[in-house]
């Protein structure tokens, strides 16, 4: 339960987040700021939808999904892009139906608090892509780049409530919507992690090649299993946080038939000694 354990940090990070980013809004008066809350709402609601997924998707094979139950964290993706997007249409809508209203000053706590959210986004956002790196969970990884968007959205944030600022000082009145302006920004960057979020789990759905470096790896685990000459191929497709894997091995051509049988058992038995493998089928190659 390595994976969950990862998200479950992120969860908590992200609550802490949600808190402060709204209450501060609330206090100290930035609309942008609120609107950056329910932005973290989204992070957290996809750390909730990535361990839902995880958790189901580590279930083992049964009669009615005999390759196991990976792919149930892409549907879960997908139905996750779909609410985000709703959540972005609601804040824009409401954003810009209060554009015209009177400008409500924000406090200067704001950006002090913008500062410090943005500095423990990013640490959260490197800590998400290194583990999905790791790990290599497209899952995490992409909660990872999902958490470093939040970061650019706070930056916006913290330009806005400057702009409203300066603009009040010095009377500038177009600066002063700075704040709102920063909002349906921010509404807009949540539009594009919900594409993205769809895009990726519609990609995934359709089957995604391994990454080449890590077929790599099981390749020269194969090689050197006994009476194995070569690996002729090797495809492998992420199915959830699983591999499934078609290997085509060489053999001497010379050796029984029962022989060749015992060389791709043993193949087998050796990815499926790995947790990260699912589903396994050795084709057996006659050598020259």
């Amino acid at each position: 339960m390595k994976l969950e354990s990862i998200m479950k940090k992120s969860f908590v990070v992200n609550i802490f987040l949600v808190i402060v980013k709204i209450l501060t809004g609330l206090f100290f008066n930035s609309v942008a700021l609120i609107a950056d809350g329910i932005h973290s709402i989204s992070d957290l609601l996809s750390d909730v939808f990535v361990i839902l997924g995880i958790r189901h998707s580590l279930k083992p094979a049964d009669d009615e999904h005999p390759f196991g139950h990976g792919k149930f964290e892409y549907v879960l993706s997908l139905m996750l892009g779909v609410f985000i997007l709703i959540i972005a249409y609601g804040l824009g809508k409401e954003v810009l139906n209060n554009y015209n209203e009177p400008v409500v000053i924000p406090g200067i706590v704001s950006l002090i608090v913008v500062i410090f959210v943005m500095v423990i986004k990013l640490f959260l956002a490197r800590y998400l892509i290194k583990k999905g790196k790791e790990e290599d969970s497209q899952i995490i990884k992409a909660s990872g780049r999902e958490s470093l968007t939040d970061v650019f959205s706070s930056i916006v944030v913290f330009v806005g409530i400057l702009a409203v600022l300066i603009g009040e000082k010095f009377g500038i009145a177009i600066l002063l919507k700075g704040d709102k302006i920063a909002s349906v920004i921010i509404a807009l960057f949540i539009i594009n992690i919900g594409i993205r979020i769809i895009y990726e789990a519609i990609t995934a759905l359709q089957g995604k090649a391994v990454n080449p470096k890590i077929c790599q790896k099981y390749k020269e685990i194969i090689n050197n299993v006994e009476g194995v000459i070569d690996v002729d191929n090797i495809d492998m497709i992420t199915y959830g946080p699983y591999y499934q894997t078609l290997v085509e091995i060489q053999v001497d051509g010379n050796i029984s038939v029962k022989e060749g049988h015992d060389i791709a058992d043993k193949v087998s038995e050796i990815l499926n000694n790995d947790e990260k493998i699912c589903h396994i089928v050795v084709h057996v190659n006659p050598g020259e």
